[in-house]
């Protein structure tokens, strides 16, 4: 009997004792709501209920040049958010039967959210049409309300969509321009007085009952050219298509401003339908955000300095045995060309791996050494602003790498390699305008997508930007823009047009796998290089990533086709006149 009695004594002690507990960190979990973090939560709850009030402000227009004119090629079109506030719906389940057979979607979800009483703003759907807001309006709901809404359009599709980038369904810029100028373009939302009717839907708007008036987003014009955008977006679609390539890219820079008159990428997408998109590394823009190692384009890089340093010239002549030995390593050419005596111009037209790590040698007097090293690194970081972001007004953008001239082991094997474009990784971009640089006679101009900002009639122009000048020497310049226009003439004869001059260079690049090798099944190729007209000159680059070639083919040929498709539909289709 005994034994028994104190069993269910130590039971029901033990049972009051869990209460107990669990009443303390009940009333310490009160307490630090409703005392310790009372502020945040009202606030938080503040927060959510204001939303019903506040006014959309109008995202600014991105235009760009169409012709003579400039055209939107981003406006803005009227949607509707539907919302509700629990507090003033009685009953869920009636309310939820009357929306549903209207708005559609998912019937236990609405329901939940209109069940929902610790909320007073929830949204139940977006992106509604008028006609679709007015029959939810006419439904006379307790609790429902619409709310007008500005939503992004884009009229071409998917032209420069990759630069554009787009608005979330919150309202933000995500990826390209769109990121990019988000504080400029979003604007500031306004403002009503917390003043409902009976339904708990806000009064109608008027000046009398705004607290804070919305400003609209500021316009912008990029210097992006319609018809330049199409040709090169048709060309590399086309050439993708053609080779079977991975991804495709191409940049038009202007050469006396760095304004850039087309960036295109593909595969892209429809940046007004961008949840449809399953594969997010969609987004991601090519010409800025993906650094690779861009092979052979590098030699006239090298070739640049060296003749700018006057450690050679287009005369100097070395022999070549047909492989170079550094350190450990020895470095061949992609084709056998035997043992030969070589000039600099054949390194451009043959393009010789051996005869650029001899050219850099002459950086160093003759070896490879701490001095080659740091004249090239001087280079590549200071006058062709390599390792480093160019600035330009695109979200993502990536700095590339470049290794320092004295820190860590197998220097002068990795330098050697730099020479003719492995071992470090440079974006299209940073490409373009080094490229542009070297053609121009020697001035880095900043690469530039925006031509103006509009905010009501303040206008504000963005001028060009010379971060640099003589980067090369004006001869050197003159020397190098000679040697590319017949490399190009020899080498890729269906870009050669009477009139007009054109200089360029291709890059077959090695790809390197998860482990630090390189790939033997598949190359990147790149071509980049110039077309001059009587007034204006162009810096054009097209890369191809994993074309398919011929047996004997090389990615950079393809490239070179799709470059030379770009030049001859420019010269047929825009107004550059011939130099005679």
């Amino acid at each position: 009997m005994e034994s028994n009695y104190h069993k269910r004594f130590d039971r029901s002690s033990f049972i009051r004792l869990i209460l107990v507990a669990a009443g303390i960190v009940l009333i310490g979990r009160l307490f630090y709501i409703q005392i310790v973090r009372h502020d945040y939560y009202q606030a938080k709850a503040l927060a959510e209920h204001i939303k019903k009030f506040e006014i959309s402000a109008p995202r600014g227009l991105i235009k760009i040049a169409d012709g003579a004119i400039t055209a939107p090629i981003v406006l803005n079109e009227k949607r509707y958010t539907i919302y509700a506030d629990p507090a003033y719906i009685e009953d869920a389940a009636k309310t939820a039967d009357k929306l549903y057979p209207v708005m559609g979607g998912n019937y236990g979800e609405i329901k939940k959210k209109l069940s929902d009483k610790h909320s007073r703003y929830t949204i139940l759907a977006k992106k509604f049409t008028k006609d679709q807001a007015d029959r939810i309006k006419n439904l006379n709901l307790k609790g429902i309300g619409t709310q007008e809404i500005s939503i992004r359009t884009y009229p071409q599709g998917s032209l420069a969509a990759h630069l554009l980038g787009f608005v979330n369904d919150d309202g933000k810029g995500q990826y390209g321009v769109e990121q990019y100028l988000n504080s400029k373009l979003a604007g500031q939302t306004g403002l009503e007085k917390a003043v409902t009717d009976v339904r708990g839907i806000p009064l109608a708007i008027n000046n009398d009952n705004i607290l804070k008036q919305a400003r609209a987003g500021k316009d912008v014009v990029l210097t992006i050219d319609m018809s330049m955008q199409k040709i090169a977006e048709d060309a590399i679609k086309s050439n993708l298509e053609r080779t079977k390539a991975v991804k495709a890219t191409a940049i038009i820079m202007e050469s006396s401003t760095g304004n850039i008159k087309a960036m295109a990428s593909y595969p892209n997408y429809n940046p007004g339908q961008f949840d449809k998109v399953s594969d997010v590394s969609l987004f991601i823009n090519p010409s800025v955000s993906m650094p690779w190692e861009p092979g052979s384009v590098m030699k006239p890089l090298l070739i640049s300095g060296a003749f700018t340093e006057g450690t050679a010239n287009p005369d100097s002549s070395f022999y070549d045995p047909g492989y170079v030995q550094v350190g450990d390593r020895v470095i061949k050419d992609s084709m056998n060309w035997g043992a030969q005596t070589i000039s600099v111009r054949d390194v451009i037209y043959k393009s010789l791996n051996t005869g650029a790590v001899m050219i850099f040698k002459t950086l160093g007097g003759g070896t490879i050494n701490s001095r080659a090293r740091n004249i090239w690194y001087d280079y590549l970081t200071k006058h062709y602003f390599f390792g480093q972001n160019t600035g330009i007004q695109v979200s993502g953008e990536a700095s590339g790498y470049i290794a320092g001239p004295n820190d860590g082991d197998g220097l002068d094997v990795r330098y050697a390699n730099m020479a003719f474009g492995q071992g470090l990784t440079v974006t299209p971009i940073q490409m373009v305008a080094a490229y542009n640089s070297i053609i121009n006679g020697g001035t880095y101009f900043k690469p530039n997508l925006v031509s103006k900002i509009i905010d009501g009639n303040d206008v504000t122009e963005v001028k060009p930007e010379a971060l640099a000048r003589n980067v090369i020497s004006n001869q050197a310049g003159k020397n190098i823009r000679q040697i590319l226009k017949d490399s190009l003439e020899m080498n890729n004869k269906v870009a050669v047009r009477p009139g007009y001059a054109l200089g360029a260079k291709s890059g077959t690049a090695q790809i390197a796998d998860a482990k630090g090798n390189y790939r033997t099944d598949a190359y990147n190729g790149v071509y980049v290089g110039y077309l001059s007209g009587a007034d204006r000159q162009y810096i054009i680059l097209v890369r191809l990533d994993e074309p398919q070639t011929s047996a004997s083919g090389f990615a950079s040929g393809e490239a070179a086709r799709a470059w030379a498709d770009i030049t001859n539909k420019m010269i047929d289709n825009l107004a550059i006149k011939p130099q005679s």
